[in-house]
């Protein structure tokens, strides 16, 4: 195959740093995490800058290897910007060079940019500060230790050294040395939960199957007990995925498994109300029957799902004792969370980057190898970048692989049926750039909108430890009888993801709030069942643009959960509350506990914060609904059948098809959806077309 996949898109840019926005980086850096004076026994850690551990250095290599070139361009933008004095005079009415001021004035200079009216100073703050504070608490040396973890009190190895995983689980992949022409029924394009399914599936009815992961394949051999490596190497854009204007931080599995790889494991079957809302709203036929239930049941089963693993840790423990607390009804308003893990014992601290000792049962230890049992062929490192459509719908996806030592290779898998399972980004910025745009394509984005609530204990939290998911406040989920409302987990924290979210009012005042809460602190998170909608789009160089804007209405959800995430924590023994707006609410026990009148003066100030883009922060690790399923062609994009409504053959298998969102953790539903969709794509197979 002589024809290179470059022909078809736009060549980067190659933007290198210069000496001086080099500088600049290093001084905004060290401004976020500054060297101050402080006492014993933590006066190197109050002494150590940003720079000292390669934190800069680092940002330079995070951006030449996972920004695309439109991001590349903005940073560079924006670095020139705080140097250059007449911008600064347009901007914040001072001429002034950022790396000509003072180090008070430069952190009162980057207090401004967080505080700013002006969306895009709020965006730039964002965008360096997340990647400033939470790279100095997780960036290792090369002895495989960050310096500031002694002093914050985390600790980085697994309690206990995992065995060999079985290797009749092992799977195997095809590693092109020179470019490929291959052929089967189906290229099923993403490994993840939906694309897991079809490939097995589908291979299981008797047709060939060739899957394409754009990701790496890591075993539970292989997983490695160190937050920043496990997030490069298994999450979208090593982590960095966010909406265009960074208000959202997009949490998004990548390589083979996808988000069941690094999810928390939370198993929840589809509700009722929201599959008979679908079924009648959408014309989505068949989710009431026995056979949709056969599916859900099948996926259940396959998973392995079970409550024995679901052991409290002291994270998951406050949620639970608030909610005695308050008189909330266990298994009504409160539960233990159902998930597929077994035999876990409690030994690991690191769920959510994988299962070093095999038994998070993600889909690289039950579907994959059952689809390459059966003879499906993988490819990992393997990109697809366009579809290549005739009269009769797809004929060939063409990929690239690159391998780890940067040669890239051409693929094109001729085939009869291609089943898109990329999530709720890459699937629509596939069809976009192969010129599929007809219908609500990248449209009707959903999010499951989340941020979090702190609450200090007196005793250790440590939230990164033990199960990471075990228990659920679903008290409020349909609120005052709209279908919309909230719900509260607790989420595990390594001490970058909680460095990234903690307000940064100045840097010795993160720094301390790093040193006396973090052991401390829960990580309680508010996730909501949204009216909003986002869209995906792409930009000039054929890379995904993600816009998304809460409504007034799910504002106003937000507000009311952080609320009452507040009052959980309280009633658990909180002698502190902190919320992640840029300008948090603190309020602080006088004595052991927070009084009425103090958490009175939490709801009120919670009451009165702006929720506007980057006014606090907010997090997705549910990404859903940018090619929605219907029966209406005109406000859909995707038929019930899950075949595209304008391309004859070609499938969408993942989260992408919800047309709203679910307001349950995802993971059952997507597998069950696309385990229906599987059989469209059998029956379609079995009749000869295409």
């Amino acid at each position: 195959m002589s024809r290179s996949i470059e022909a078809d898109r736009r060549p980067p840019l190659t933007v290198e740093f210069s000496p001086e926005e080099l500088v600049t980086l290093r001084n905004i850096c060290d401004t976020f995490v500054p060297a101050v004076a402080g006492g014993e026994p933590h006066s190197a850690f109050y002494g150590r800058k940003a720079s000292d551990i390669g934190v800069d250095t680092q940002i330079v290599e995070i951006v030449r290897e996972q920004f695309g070139t439109r991001q590349t361009v903005e940073l560079h933008q924006l670095l020139r910007t705080v140097e250059s004095p007449g911008m600064n005079l347009l901007l914040g009415g001072r001429a002034v060079r950022f790396s000509g001021l003072a180090p008070d004035a430069r952190a009162q200079y980057l207090g401004g940019w967080r505080d700013s009216r002006i969306g895009r100073k709020r965006s730039g703050f964002q965008a360096l500060k997340r990647l400033a504070c939470s790279l100095f608490y997780a960036l290792p040396t090369a002895h495989g230790v960050n310096p500031n973890w002694v002093d914050i009190g985390y600790r980085a190895s697994f309690p206990v050294p995992p065995a060999i995983g079985p290797d009749d689980r092992l799977l195997e992949s095809i590693v092109p040395d020179r470019d490929l022409d291959l052929a089967a029924d189906v290229c099923v394009i993403g490994s993840g939960a939906g694309g897991s399914v079809a490939a097995f599936e589908i291979q299981r009815a008797g047709f060939s199957v060739v899957v394409l992961e754009g990701g790496s394949y890591t075993t539970a051999g292989s997983v490695s007990p160190s937050e920043y490596q496990m997030t490069r190497r298994a999450f979208g854009r090593a982590g960095t995925l966010t909406t265009d204007d960074l208000s959202f931080q997009l949490l998004a599995g990548r390589g083979a498994g996808g988000g069941t790889f690094v999810n928390w494991m939370a198993c929840l079957r589809p509700p009722g109300q929201i599959l008979r809302e679908w079924e009648t709203k959408y014309g989505i036929s068949g989710l009431h029957s026995p056979e949709f239930a056969a599916d859900i049941e099948a996926i259940w089963q396959a998973l392995e799902v079970n409550d024995r693993e679901s052991q409290r840790n002291p994270n998951n423990d406050a949620l639970w004792r608030g909610s005695l607390a308050l008189g909330y009804r266990e298994g009504v308003d409160f539960h233990v969370l159902h998930r597929n893990a077994v035999g876990c014992r409690q030994r690991c601290d690191f769920c959510g980057f994988g299962c070093a000792y095999a038994c998070k049962r993600s889909t690289i230890l039950n579907l994959l190898p059952g689809a390459q049992r059966a003879g499906a062929r993988f490819l990992f490192e393997t990109r697809a970048d366009t579809l290549e459509l005739g009269g009769n719908g797809i004929r060939a996806v063409l990929a690239r692989h690159e391998s780890g030592a940067g040669v890239a290779h051409s693929i094109r898998v001729k085939c009869r049926v291609a089943v898109l399972a990329g999530g709720a980004i890459e699937t629509p910025v596939l069809l976009l750039r192969s010129g599929v745009r007809a219908g609500p394509i990248g449209r009707g984005l959903r999010l499951h909108p989340t941020t979090a609530v702190a609450g200090e204990m007196a005793e250790e939290v440590r939230a990164w430890a033990g199960p990471p998911q075990s228990v659920a406040v679903t008290r409020f989920q349909d609120w005052e009888g709209t279908g919309h409302g909230f719900w509260m987990e607790a989420a595990p924290a390594h001490p970058g993801l909680f460095a990234l979210a903690t307000p940064w009012p100045d840097g010795r005042s993160h720094k301390q709030w790093m040193l006396d809460r973090y052991v401390h602190s829960t990580a309680t998170i508010v996730l909501l069942r949204e009216r909003s909608r986002g869209r995906v789009s792409l930009d000039a160089h054929g890379e995904a643009r993600v816009h998304y804007a809460l409504n007034r209405a799910d504002q106003e959800e937000v507000r009311r959960g952080i609320q009452e995430t507040g009052r959980v924590l309280a009633a658990a023994g909180a002698k502190s509350l902190v919320t992640i707006h840029s300008l948090p609410v603190d309020i602080r026990a006088a004595g052991d506990r927070l009084t009425d009148g103090e958490m009175q003066r939490f709801l009120d100030q919670v009451h009165e914060r702006s929720l506007a883009p980057n006014r606090c922060m907010q997090f997705s690790a549910h990404l859903m609904g940018s090619c929605p399923m219907g029966d209406d062609a005109r406000v859909s994009a995707v038929q019930p059948s899950g075949e595209l409504w304008s391309v004859p053959n070609l499938f969408v298998a993942d989260a992408s098809v919800f047309p709203t969102a679910p307001g349950v953790n995802p993971m059952i539903t997507i597998m069950a959806m696309a385990r229906r969709t599987s059989r469209s794509v059998i029956d379609r197979l079995r009749g000869g077309a295409g």
